[in-house]
C-alpha cells in the first residue's frame, strides 16, 4: 500500500493478524501527529529499500567479505578472526611492554612507600579504595534518579507499528552463536517464529562450530523454513563467540544485524522497534540496545539476585548513562546494528571474552551513539553457583582485557 492510498480521515487501512480482525479492517489513527509519523516512517523505509539494492552497497559488502577472510600474521601467529584485524583494538596481545613497565614502576613505588612511611600506607590505600567505591555508588544513585521522571529510553507507539504492518521492512539478519546447545534449539526456534517480522525479510543464522555435529543434527531434524540457515564456522583459534559472529557477519545479507543467544526470548516486536529507532535518529546512531532480564527469577536465591542486578543495570543505569552522554557498555545480546556500521567498525574482537563491552568502548572512541530501547529480551539466569562463578570470572577477565586494550593510548 502506497502513502497516497492512506486514508486522511484519521484511519489507515492495513492488514492485521487474522486472529484479531480481518485483513480489510481499518486501523484507526487517533490524530494528525500519528498520521504524520506513519507517513514519515513509510517514506524512510522506502529509501532504505532503495539504498539496499544499490550497486555501491553490494560492492561494499563484497569488499568487506574479501578483507575479513584474509589470514594475517601477527607476532609470528597466523590470525583469521573473520574480521579486518586491527591490532590497536585487539586483545590478541592484552598487555604491552610499556604498560608492564608503567605498572611495575607504580608497584615498586607503592612498596617503597611502605618501607618509608610504614603501616599508614595501607590505611591510605584502603581509604582511596573506599572513596572510589563510594563515588561509584553515588554515581549509580545519581544515574538512577536522573531518569525517574524523564527516561531517555526509545519508546515506539504500538499504533504506529500496527499501521506499518504491511510496510516494506528492511532485511534483518539474526546471528545465533551455538556450541553444544542442542537442548535449547527448539526453544530458540519457537522464539524466532514468534517474532512479528516478515519471514521473507529475515535471515536467521545458526552459527555452529565444526565439531558440533550434535547441535547441527538437532537443527536439521526440525526441517525449518528457508530463512533459518545453518552456518558452520571453520576450525580455528580462538574458538569464541565473537569469532563465530564475525563469520556470520560475512554471510549476512541484512541491512541490520542483531545477536541473540540460544536461550533468548525477545519481545516479538523488537526488530520493528529497533528499525524505527534508527529512523528516529541520524546516521550517528550505531547501536540500539534492548533490555535484558530473566524468565526464571524465582527459581532460587541466586536467580533472584541476578534479576535484581539486571533490572538495576538495564532499567536504570544504562538509560542514566545514555542521558548523561556517557559511553554505554553493551549487553552480550540484543544489540542491534546497521550492518554497514558494524562492518566499518571491524566487527567483534575475536580475542576479547567480553566483546560487547569492548565494542561499546569502540563506539565511544568513534563518537557514535547507542540508544536504549524499551523492549526486553528474556534469558535464563544461572541457577548454579559453579556456573555463576565461571560466568562472573569471565566477565571480570574481559573487563580487565578491555581496560588494558583501550588504555594503550588513553
Amino acid at each position: 500500500m502506497s502513502i497516497d492510498n492512506l486514508e486522511r480521515t484519521h484511519s489507515l487501512t492495513s492488514p492485521s493478524p487474522p486472529s484479531e480482525q480481518s485483513p480489510s479492517s481499518p486501523i484507526v489513527v487517533s490524530d494528525d501527529y500519528l498520521y504524520e509519523q506513519v507517513k514519515r516512517y513509510r517514506a524512510w523505509l522506502t529509501r532504505q529499500h532503495e539504498h539496499a539494492e544499490s550497486e555501491e552497497e553490494q560492492r561494499i559488502a563484497e569488499t568487506y567479505a574479501h578483507n575479513a577472510s584474509q589470514v594475517v600474521v601477527v607476532d609470528e601467529q597466523n590470525v583469521q578472526a573473520y574480521a579486518p584485524f586491527r591490532y590497536k583494538y585487539s586483545a590478541l596481545k592484552v598487555i604491552t611492554r610499556k604498560q608492564i613497565i608503567s605498572m611495575s614502576i607504580m608497584f615498586v613505588a607503592w612498596l617503597a612507600s611502605i618501607f618509608i612511611f610504614g603501616k599508614g600506607v595501607f590505611v591510605v590505600t584502603m581509604g582511596i579504595i573506599t572513596i572510589a567505591y563510594l563515588l561509584h555508588l553515588v554515581l549509580d544513585v545519581a544515574l538512577a534518579l536522573s531518569i525517574v521522571r524523564d527516561s531517555p529510553e526509545e519508546r515506539i507507539d504500538g499504533n504506529v507499528l500496527e499501521a506499518l504492518r504491511d510496510a516494506d521492512w528492511p532485511i534483518y539478519t539474526i546471528l545465533c552463536p551455538l556450541y553444544k546447545e542442542a537442548r535449547v534449539v527448539p526453544q530458540f526456534v519457537k522464539a524466532m517464529q514468534g517474532l512479528d517480522y516478515p519471514t521473507d525479510k529475515l535471515q536467521i543464522l545458526f552459527l555452529t562450530e565444526e565439531d558440533d555435529t550434535e547441535t547441527r543434527a538437532a537443527i536439521e531434524a526440525m526441517h525449518l523454513p528457508s530463512h533459518f540457515e545453518i552456518v558452520t564456522v571453520p576450525e580455528g583459534t580462538p574458538r569464541t563467540k565473537p569469532r563465530a559472529c564475525n563469520f556470520g557477519l560475512i554471510q549476512s545479507i541484512g541491512q541490520y544485524v542483531v545477536i541473540f543467544d540460544a536461550e533468548d526470548v525477545p519481545d516479538p516486536l523488537q526488530l520493528k522497534k529497533a528499525v524505527l529507532t534508527f529512523a528516529n535518529h541520524g546516521s550517528n546512531l550505531a547501536c540500539v540496545q534492548a533490555k535484558l532480564n530473566f524468565y526464571n527469577p524465582n527459581q532460587n536465591l541466586l536467580t533472584r539476585w541476578f534479576t535484581a542486578e539486571y533490572s538495576l543495570w538495564f532499567d536504570l543505569i544504562l538509560p542514566g548513562l545514555q542521558k548523561a552522554h556517557f559511553l554505554l557498555p553493551l549487553g552480550g545480546t540484543s544489540n542491534h546494528f546497521p550492518t554497514q556500521t558494524i562492518r566499518a567498525l571491524g566487527g567483534w574482537d575475536a580475542f576479547n571474552v567480553t566483546e560487547d563491552c569492548d565494542l561499546g568502548l569502540r563506539l565511544a572512541w568513534f563518537k557514535l551513539e547507542t540508544v536504549v530501547l524499551d523492549s526486553t529480551t528474556y534469558e535464563e539466569a544461572n541457577s548454579r553457583t559453579k556456573n555463576w562463578l565461571r560466568q562472573r570470572s569471565r566477565w571480570i577477565k574481559g573487563y580487565m582485557q578491555t581496560y588494558l586494550v583501550h588504555m594503550r593510548e588513553p
